[in-house]
Order: structure tokens, then sequence, then C-alpha cells
């Protein structure tokens, strides 16, 4: 027969929760027997217990002696931080339903932790991409769109005269007037969409 305790240490909760399953009829002949009564018969919410939270996360982080086991990527991370972000809002809004102050602050703080370590998350995996490249600053995106569109004003200006000829080779005139036209049209309205 398992002890309240040892049950408790399984679980990675308090005894006095393990002692509420004894109580409802959870059975103490084996830790298998336990968990499985307390998968069918538990409540079915996120532990909301800061120390309670901090020992899942450990073990969940924890990784056995020897492992090769590949660390999260890191939309991994900030996906998980967005869902825990999310899982304590849910928390939070549940307990000012209820009304209970003692709830509701412990539920604050926790949900006001975990928009933290999204925020954290998030800034690390976008200075770990600026890092590596993957975004580019603002700066330097305007600089290699100026280059592109200063090829693309020399080609259309330069358009009309190389192909007047070849569009009406019996008035070219006539086809270096419309395509001059229609060039500078192109120019003048992507200058202002770029103003």
């Amino acid at each position: 027969m398992l002890t309240q305790a040892a049950i408790a240490r399984d679980w990675a909760c308090s005894r006095a929760y393990v002692n509420q399953c004894v109580k409802r009829g959870c059975p103490t002949d084996s830790f298998e027997n336990a968990r499985l009564w307390r998968d069918a018969h538990a409540r079915k919410r996120a532990p909301t217990d800061p120390v309670q939270l901090a020992r899942l996360e450990e073990k969940t982080h924890r990784k056995p002696l020897g492992s090769n086991a590949p660390s999260q990527s890191m939309e991994d991370t900030l996906r998980n931080s967005c869902l825990a972000a999310d899982e304590a809002w849910r928390l939070l809004n549940e307990a000012m339903l209820e009304g209970k102050d003692s709830k509701i602050s412990v539920r604050l703080s926790v949900h006001n932790k975990a928009v933290e370590n999204r925020i954290k998350a998030e800034s690390m995996i976008r200075e770990e991409q600026e890092r590596r490249n993957i975004l580019i600053p603002l700066s330097k995106a305007q600089e290699i769109t100026r280059i592109a569109f200063e090829v693309i004003i020399k080609r259309l200006s330069a358009l009309p005269q190389n192909i007047a000829p070849r569009c009406n080779p019996h008035d070219p005139t006539h086809a270096l007037e419309i395509l001059e036209i229609e060039c500078s049209g192109i120019i003048n309205a992507a200058q202002k969409a770029v103003a």
C-alpha cells in the first residue's frame, strides 16, 4: 500500500490534493492504478498553484542523462509561451467570473508571469532571427527596394526610345509619343505609391 506522500511525489502535486482524491475513491495499491484513477476522475483543468506549475515545467524541460533528443525549436518555444499565456488568461477569466478575490489574485499573478514570458520569448526570437539575418532591418529593405526601383525606372525611361521603331516601323515618332506617355504615367504612379 502506497502513502499519500508517495503518490503526491509521483503526480508532482500536493498531498492535500492526493488526500482529496483518496477520499473520492483513488486506489493506493499501486502507482499505475492511482494514475489510471486520476486520469479517469480528476478534473480536466490545468494546475494554478505556482509551485506545482514550476515542478511541472521543470519535469517537462528536464532531459534524461545521455539523451540526444533535440531541444525545442524557436517556433515551438514561442507557440508554447503563447499557449501558456492563453491558458493563464482563461483561468484568470474563470476566477473573475467566480468572484473570489484570493483566486483572482493568484491567477492574475500567474497570468502576468505568463504574459511576461511570452514577451521575452518573442523578443529573444526576434533578436535571434535578426542575428541570423532571417529578418532584415527596415533601412536595409528600403535600400534594396530603392536600388530595384532605380533599375526599373532606367529601363522604363529608355523603353520608348528603344522600342518605338519596332512597334511602328512606318511611323516611329507616333509610337514614341504613345510609349513615352505610358511609361511616364507608370513612373509617376510608382513614385506616388512610394511617397
